[in-house]
């Protein structure tokens, strides 16, 4: 047999035997009983010891609207015509000359009981609705609020009460006085049981024994769950099933043998029935609560509003109005309540074949508890009050199971906490063998997390000097826009209005000043791109398409191109190779550069235009090669014989926008020198400047060498450092 089915049995046997306890009370109560014929009930022959206990069903006699004592039935009185009815019932609808009855009123009944012995007795009288005097042979032995025929003088209350006769004669008269002025119903729902002596004091031992049981198991159960609540807010569960439970261990002690009034004699009978009732109204409401709390993704959100609406509505009825109001609705919300408990069933399936945690356990809980409630409505329904010798009265015997059906739920769901906290504490365990095997490698760890913590600090900090980069440039770019073109926009928009305001009217001065805004515009577009092109640099946003060059060809290249662009500038030009160059097909061949073809070419653009800016016609440029020591890096000069830069201007002279004054052409955006030094800067090299004024200048700037050929990734991981 599998280890499931092991657990199951054991659950289902440990509810089997819940059950079984719940209906010992009634072991002792003969169902083969002789019933009351025409008022009177023949107990000749009745063994006490072997048939046991037996209800005083049958026919009784009563007095509808009058109250009569044992004298009013002796010889010399005549009563007025007895009624008969089949007990136990409620006189509500008794038809009584062609009359149907309501709740509301007050009867006597009457039974002769026959009996041969002069054993000691017991009788237990039941809660009757809703107040009682009973006579036993002319003596009253028992009572239970105050009977009048008055509705304000009557006071209801109900106390189950066990009495003890000593017949003298071989019959025993039973004389019941019943009012009702308070409750939907009114009579005798419940049979009264007549026994020896002992008989009845055991049953009467037993109920109260198991309904303290009740009253204790789930009242230390609710507050248990509570406290789980207090100490996890995050699982409701616990605080619904903790107050349901409290509400149902209450329960216990208003029905049944009624335990609270017997410590409470004067307790109010409203407030007593109020809370009772509200017990019952509220369960239904908590047990979808629970539900929800349990099964989250498998409650219909609408479903369990619809009912906590209505259970909340008939609630607040129960508060409002008085118990022969409220009680008028019961069939109602008793109906409502077999509606809801075959949905909650349904769910129950749902969550069983959705293999939900502990849906189960909780599945044969919710089921035990809704067939003992069920129970208690039908024995409490009109159903049975109302008729007589219902085929359902042999089955159902008692109304107070659900607490029983509730202890059965408490197991269950015991079963899923202990099942949840054995789960925690095993993952516990396996969480502590997982630490220890942690800490057996954690000085490995420490110096690997501490590596990568390095490592990640490095990324970080290159990040953020990437993301500060950014932020220079876009302000720097804002900064621009805003100052820098302002001027090119002002001389445009003065050329324009002077045309529009007719200042200038000649058609060829008009085309003079539009030839200056056309070269504004131009101006202004080629510094728009100088500055995106700069601010990418900056930003290190504009990728370089980088390529392994030997130095020889690059400065081949080099002298070939601009020997041929420097011809018609009407300047002395010279490209000088390294000092020491050994004109040889292996000379300079082994020592390679890596660059961007592209941007390299505008570095010696740049250069040389901002030269040809300074120098006059017969001026000298040249491009001088050399190389730092043991060769690591190649030295680029770009050298003039013109104006120079004064010496307070060579710290700003890569600044954007920076103009020397001497400057013979204006028409310069003062980006070029922004742009070199920032591809120097891209390519890992350095840029600088020598000048004097009157003599030239001379402009440096440096390239890595790499003694030999690299791969792709080489490339990339050369460039990174």
């Amino acid at each position: 047999m599998s280890r499931k089915l092991i657990k199951t049995f054991i659950i289902l046997s440990i509810c089997s035997f819940l059950f079984l306890s719940a209906c010992t009370s009634s072991d002792l109560i003969s169902m083969d009983s002789p019933k009351a014929i025409d008022g009177e009930l023949d107990l000749t022959g009745w063994d006490w010891e072997k048939d046991g206990i037996l209800s005083l069903d049958g026919q009784w006699e009563f007095y509808w609207q009058a109250l009569f004592t044992p004298e009013d039935f002796n010889a010399s009185y005549t009563p007025p015509e007895k009624e008969l009815i089949m007990l136990p019932r409620a006189w509500n609808k008794l038809v009584i000359d062609e009359g149907e009855l309501s709740g509301d009123g007050y009867a006597t009944y009457r039974l002769v009981i026959h009996h041969p012995e002069d054993e000691i007795l017991g009788i237990k009288v039941p809660r009757i609705f809703t107040s009682y005097y009973l006579w036993a042979n002319g003596e009253l032995i028992a009572s239970a609020g105050k009977v009048d025929i008055d509705r304000t003088q009557m006071v209801p209350q109900y106390l189950p009460q066990v009495k003890y006769i000593t017949p003298e004669t071989d019959s025993i008269e039973l004389v019941l006085q019943v009012a009702n002025f308070r409750h939907r119903s009114g009579g005798l729902l419940e049979s009264i049981q007549l026994g020896t002596a002992s008989q009845i004091s055991e049953m009467r031992m037993r109920n109260l024994a198991l309904e303290l049981f009740l009253f204790g198991s789930l009242f230390i159960i609710g507050f248990y769950h509570l406290a789980l609540f207090i100490f996890r807010t995050k699982d409701k569960s616990t605080l619904y099933f903790g107050i349901y439970s409290l509400l149902l261990s209450t329960r216990t002690l208003l029905v049944g043998e009624i335990f609270f009034i017997h410590i409470f004699p004067s307790f109010n009978w409203e407030i007593a029935h109020k809370m009772q009732t509200l017990a019952y109204y509220l369960g239904l409401p908590l047990l979808y609560l629970f539900l929800d709390a349990t099964f989250p993704n498998d409650i219909p959100k609408k479903s369990n509003s619809f009912i906590q609406i209505v259970a909340s509505g008939f609630a607040l009825l129960v508060l409002l109005t008085p118990v022969r109001v409220f009680s008028q609705f019961n069939p109602l919300y008793q109906i409502f309540s077999i509606y809801g408990f075959a949905y909650t069933i349904y769910i129950i399936v749902r969550v069983c074949n959705r293999k939900r945690e502990g849906s189960y356990l909780i599945g044969i809980g919710v089921i035990f508890l809704i067939l003992f409630t069920l129970n208690d409505i039908i024995f409490l329904s009109i159903l049975l009050a109302d008729a007589d010798n219902h085929f359902l009265r042999n089955y159902i015997t008692r109304g107070n199971l659900s607490s029983w059906g509730l202890l059965i739920f408490v197991f269950t769901q015991s079963l899923v906490v202990a099942k949840k906290f054995s789960k925690s504490f095993s993952n516990v365990e396996l969480l502590s063998m997982q630490l220890q095997q942690v800490n057996v490698s954690l000085e490995e760890k420490v110096r690997e997390r501490t590596h990568a913590l390095e490592t990640s600090r490095e990324e970080l900090k290159e990040a953020y000097q990437a993301v500060s980069r950014s932020e220079k440039s876009l302000k720097d770019l804002a900064q621009n826009v805003s100052h820098d073109l302002r001027t090119p926009l002002s001389a445009i928009k003065g050329y324009v209005n002077a045309i529009l305001d007719g200042v200038v009217k000649e058609p060829q001065q008009q085309k003079k000043y539009l030839k200056r805004v056309t070269d504004k515009v131009n101006h202004l577009n080629h510094m728009v791109e100088e500055l995106l092109d700069l601010s990418q640099l900056q930003s290190r946003q504009l990728k370089l398409m980088f390529t392994e060059v030997p130095v020889k060809l690059l400065v081949e290249n080099i002298k070939e191109r601009y020997s041929l662009d420097m011809m018609n500038e009407h300047v002395q030009f010279n490209v000088n190779d390294p000092p020491n160059w050994q004109n040889t097909n292996d000379a300079g061949m082994s020592l390679h550069v890596i660059v961007d073809w592209e941007k390299l070419e505008r570095i010696f653009t740049n250069l040389l235009t901002n030269a040809l800016k300074h120098t006059s016609d017969g001026d000298t440029i040249q491009i001088s090669f050399d190389f730092t020591n043991e060769q690591r890096d190649l030295i680029v000069k770009v050298s003039d014989t013109g104006t120079g830069i004064p010496k307070e201007d060579l710290p700003h002279i890569f600044d954007r926008f920076y103009k020397v004054s001497k400057a013979r052409q204006t028409n310069s955006s003062g980006l070029g020198l922004a742009i070199v030094k920032e591809i120097v800067d891209y390519h890992g090299g350095k840029v600088w400047v020598e000048s004097k004024v009157d003599k030239g200048s001379d402009f440096f700037f440096t390239l890595p060498i790499y003694r030999m050929k690299l791969d792709s990734e080489e490339i990339a991981v050369s460039l990174e450092l």
